[in-house]
This record gives structure tokens, C-alpha cells and sequence, in this order.
């Protein structure tokens, strides 16, 4: 490598900060560094290839710069074509489309890695403490601002989060169990295995929330608007009370337009009064669970088990209960869609 900066840079005398060597040749020095270059395999890098050129021309020496030197002798700038000229040119295209090939693939790697790489979120920066502290700086009649925060992994347990802007914010295994997160704003935030047991998120919006795996056991979402997925979600004894879990028709187009519990266990689970209209449940767990009054229209219950719940005033018109065990249901006389002896 140093031999191509010393070709490069001219003659040796116009700068001093060449290196500590520099080369000297005899005249006929040219001709042998070609015949060097013609020796080496096609396959070979061009830095290495002129690099073992001249550590193999036996009258090429190093000299150090302290020495004085001939400068009339040296390798001067238009040398490069001598030696160029003299390899085949078939070899120089070959290390030509060389170089192309790895310049584009250096460049598609580099836009590869630039699309991959998360911009939604901002990285990591904050712990527990700076985390308490941002919400108690926050300025009177302003929300808490968190939206984005990559806030995943921490330990957030038992934390007031009241009416906090936690949009798109990144709190996947994030431990929440016992915070208020009451009228707290979630849309779009990821929750994927985190620990919201015992939490508050009454009147939570939770609008295209990513929450499968999550344990919200004995969670009050009360009055929430949850439309994302939920699946394999754990929300055994948790109350529902009038929470909004149905079909949104005026996000339709949009990626989920309703919940999805598919999985999900809601055993004890009080959904009094709550929307599950269109809602996903297939292989759900809702055994003793509270449905008085739920809207169930259209929900996808599939191979849920509902035995035991109470389903007194529901509405369950529609609704696909193939394969669904509903043995020991309560107040199935006045659940209006349920078949005569669906019940058993």
C-alpha cells in the first residue's frame, strides 16, 4: 500500500510527509515491476498485486529518508503508465470490473443497512430515575411527553404515568405491573411481553397497540379504546367495564381496524358492557368469565371456551362459535344470537 501512495504522490521531494522510507530503483526498474505484474494471478487485488510487484524486483530497496539520495533517480509520476502499459489489458479490465463489483456491493450494503435500522424510537436514554424525573418536570396542564422512547426492558413497575404521551413508544418486556397508566395515550406502542399486571389504564387510548404476549392479569382497562393484538395476551381478572374493543369503521383500511385476543386468556375476566364486535377470539379462554351485556355480534369465537361465563343480555348475533365450548353458560336465555340448546 505504500508503494501505490508513493506512486501517487509525485515526486518525493515536493512534500515531506511521504513516511519514513521511500523508494529508489535503478533505470531499468520499470520494465521488471511490470513483468512482476504480468506474473500475478488475475484474481489478485490491484493494491497487492503492485505491492508484491516491487518487493520482488531485486534492485528496489528501502532507504530511510534520513539518508541523502538522488532525487533525479526516483519513481517519478508518469512511471505508472509505463507499468500499466506494459500488463495486459484484459488483467486491468478484470481488476477494473473488480473494484466496480465491490463498490456497488459496499453501497447496496450500506443502503440495506440504513433502511434496517429502527428510526421510529429514540434509542435507549433513559433509566428509571430519568424516567420519573421527566414526568414530574413536566410542565402543569401538559401531558408527559414519552412519545418514541425506546423504554423496553426497564423497570417502570408501580410508576405514576397518568395522561402521559406514550405514543409509538417501544416498552416491549417493560416491567408496568401496579402503574398508572390511566387516560394515558398508547397508540401505536409496543408492548409485546411486557408486565402490565395490576395496572391502571382506564380510559387508556390503545389504538394500534402491539400487545401479544403481555400479562395484563387483574389490569383495570375499564372504558379503553383497545384496537391492536392482543394475542396469547394473559388478562385473566381483569376488568373490561365498558372498555372499546370492536370493529373501528372508519379505519377499515387500516392494519388492524379491530382486536385481536386469538389465544388470549380472560378466565374471571369482567367485560361487562364492553364492545367485542367483529373482535378476534378464536381459541380464547373465557371460562367463568363476566359478559353481561357485551356486544359480540360478528366476533370470531372459534374454539374459545366460554364454560361457565355469563352471558345474561349479550348480544352474540352472528357470531362464529365453531367448535366453542360453552358448556354451563349463565343467562343464556336472554343472550339474543345463541341457537336453542347451544347452551348444554
Amino acid at each position: 500500500m505504500s508503494a501505490i501512495l508513493f506512486i501517487a504522490s509525485g515526486s518525493p521531494s515536493s512534500t515531506g510527509r511521504i513516511g519514513e522510507q521511500r523508494w529508489r530503483h535503478s533505470a531499468n526498474a520499470p520494465t521488471r515491476v511490470a513483468d512482476c505484474l504480468i506474473a500475478t494471478p488475475k484474481r489478485m487485488p490491484i493494491w497487492q498485486a503492485i505491492t508484491d510487484a516491487f518487493a520482488n524486483v531485486p534492485c528496489l530497496q528501502m532507504v530511510s529518508m534520513r539518508r541523502k539520495t538522488n532525487h533525479n533517480a526516483w519513481m517519478r509520476r508518469n512511471d505508472i503508465g509505463s507499468l500499466m502499459g506494459a500488463a495486459p489489458r484484459s488483467w486491468i479490465n478484470s481488476m477494473i470490473e473488480d473494484c466496480g463489483r465491490l463498490a456497488l456491493s459496499g453501497f447496496l450494503l450500506l443502503s440495506l443497512l440504513s433502511i434496517a435500522s429502527p428510526v421510529a424510537a429514540i434509542a435507549g436514554d433513559l433509566d428509571r430515575m430519568q424516567v420519573i424525573e421527566q414526568i414530574a418536570t413536566a410542565k402543569p396542564g401538559q401531558a408527559p411527553d414519552l412519545a418514541r422512547r425506546d423504554l423496553s426492558g426497564l423497570d417502570l413497575s408501580g410508576i405514576d404515568f397518568k395522561g402521559a404521551d406514550l405514543f409509538a413508544a417501544n416498552l416491549s418486556g417493560t416491567k408496568l405491573s401496579r402503574a398508572n397508566l390511566a387516560h394515558a395515550n398508547l397508540t401505536r406502542a409496543v408492548l409485546t411481553d411486557a408486565d402490565l399486571s395490576g395496572a391502571d389504564l382506564q380510559d387508556a387510548d390503545m389504538f394500534a397497540v402491539m400487545m401479544s404476549n403481555a400479562n395484563l392479569s387483574g389490569a383495570n382497562l375499564s372504558r379503553a379504546r383497545i384496537i391492536g393484538g392482543l394475542n396469547n395476551a394473559r388478562l385473566d381478572g381483569a376488568k373490561l367495564i365498558g372498555a372499546d374493543l370492536g370493529f373501528d369503521p372508519t379505519n377499515a383500511n387500516m392494519a388492524p381496524p379491530k382486536v385481536d385476543l386469538s389465544g388470549a386468556v380472560l378466565d374471571g375476566a369482567d367485560l361487562t358492557d364492553a364492545n367485542l364486535r367483529n373482535a378476534l377470539l378464536e381459541y380464547a379462554k373465557l371460562r367463568g368469565a363476566r359478559l353481561v351485556n357485551t356486544r359480540l355480534n360478528w366476533a370470531k369465537l372459534a374454539g374459545a371456551d366460554l364454560s361457565g361465563a355469563d352471558v345474561a343480555g349479550a348480544d352474540m348475533s352472528n357470531a362464529d362459535l365453531t367448535n366453542a365450548v360453552l358448556t354451563g353458560l349463565k343467562g343464556a336465555n336472554s343472550a339474543s344470537g345463541l341457537e336453542p340448546g347451544a347452551a348444554r
